[in-house]
């Protein structure tokens, strides 16, 4: 038992440390606590006893195959520590497409997520049954699903989420420069996505990842973010060039505020100066409010074999932001278009859905529905 790691971090530390300061320590306030830590080392903080298992066989695959390739290419963002170059190559870029996914799979926030949809779907199914036997509401009420171990989610979403990379291999790389004296920061659940294009679609799938008019956003240091986004939709910045200077202030906060919406509870800064901006955000910003989750179901119907049918659904809408990034720009030729959801890639998600069905069922694949 020596050898096993029992601190497992769901935000790894290798970008953590691009937030450290010159004394290697983060600054990290608990919104939930309303409490801002003392200065601390990042092997302290963003992790949990046992997160994920007591045998270390998620924290290896993640350390080998997911934080190990992806370090070497975060780690040159630093704004302290020199690391030796590394090429941004096909290879670096999909080892750091696969931490992304992967990231947003693996974290407190992405579980809870996880469990309130497995929550309501059993909850809706359960009244369903109820009424069509005339069960008392009270009884209706009394009966819940319970995991054996709520883990075991968490697990084989951040697993499964290793083979999400193709999903998002034909975004656009995009780096952020930020030139404010107002630092980028970095929440708990730090991958984020934001559909401006979509922002008024009434379809229900208009907040995936695989949805065209995807942005995606990974602070790197608090100087630096990676932005992924469709170039199909938007133009960022000056022609030809991956990255911008953002010199605006209020760009700055909408990025930052992308983050106190996908916090679970932990923002982590480098400047201590920085304290009260960050209390005030989170003060004023919800946790986990980046987009609202509903849940409904139909009545039931008969399917014609003297069965009774129902469809369940559940969805999310993203929350409205009234003002966007200024060098973010929708394609003019796009303007006058009537806006409608598509999945950029379909083939793609198609196959990754045979791939990872296939995975579930021991290699023995079955029909995607």
């Amino acid at each position: 038992m020596s050898n096993i790691t029992k601190n497992q971090h769901f935000v790894p530390q290798f970008l953590l440390k691009n937030f450290t300061s010159p004394n290697e320590t983060i600054n990290i306030y608990d919104s939930a606590r309303e409490l801002l830590r003392p200065p601390t080392s990042v092997n302290r903080v963003l992790a949990e006893n046992y997160f994920y298992d007591k045998d270390n066989s998620v924290e290896h695959f993640l350390r080998d195959h997911v934080e190990g390739p992806a370090s070497l290419i975060v780690k040159q963002f630093s704004p302290h520590q020199q690391s030796q170059a590394v090429p941004l190559n096909q290879k670096s870029k999909i080892d750091v497409l696969r931490f992304l996914t992967v990231q947003l799979n693996r974290t407190p926030r992405a579980l809870n997520d996880s469990l309130g949809n497995i929550d309501n779907f059993f909850d809706d199914l359960f009244k369903e049954i109820g009424r069509l036997n005339n069960f008392e509401e009270s009884v209706i009420n009394s009966v819940k699903f319970k995991l054996d171990d709520p883990k075991d989610i968490l697990r084989m979403q951040t697993i499964e989420a290793a083979f999400n990379w193709p999903l998002i291999n034909d975004l656009e790389w995009h780096f952020l420069i930020n030139s404010t004296d107002l630092d980028f920061v970095i929440s708990d659940h730090p991958v984020v996505h934001y559909n401006w294009y979509l922002r008024d679609s009434i379809e229900m799938d208009y907040t995936a990842i695989t949805n065209h008019g995807v942005q995606m956003f990974l602070p790197l240091s608090p100087i630096v973010t990676l932005c992924l986004y469709d170039k199909k939709i938007y133009k960022l910045g000056n022609k030809n060039c991956s990255y911008t200077e953002v010199n605006n202030k209020s760009d700055i906060n909408i990025l930052n505020d992308l983050q106190f919406r996908s916090r679970e509870s932990f923002i982590v800064f480098s400047d201590i100066a920085q304290s009260e901006y960050v209390r005030n955000k989170c003060r004023l910003i919800p946790q986990n409010s980046m987009f609202n989750k509903f849940s409904s179901s139909t009545a039931p119907v008969e399917d014609g074999s003297g069965q009774l049918k129902s469809t369940q659904m559940q969805w999310r809408e993203q929350f409205s932001i009234n003002k966007w990034l200024s060098f973010s720009k929708v394609k003019n030729k796009l303007r006058k278009k009537t806006i409608r959801s598509y999945i950029r890639r379909p083939d793609i998600v198609r196959e990754r859905d045979i791939f990872l069905d296939k995975m579930r069922n021991g290699g023995q694949s079955t029909p995607i529905k």
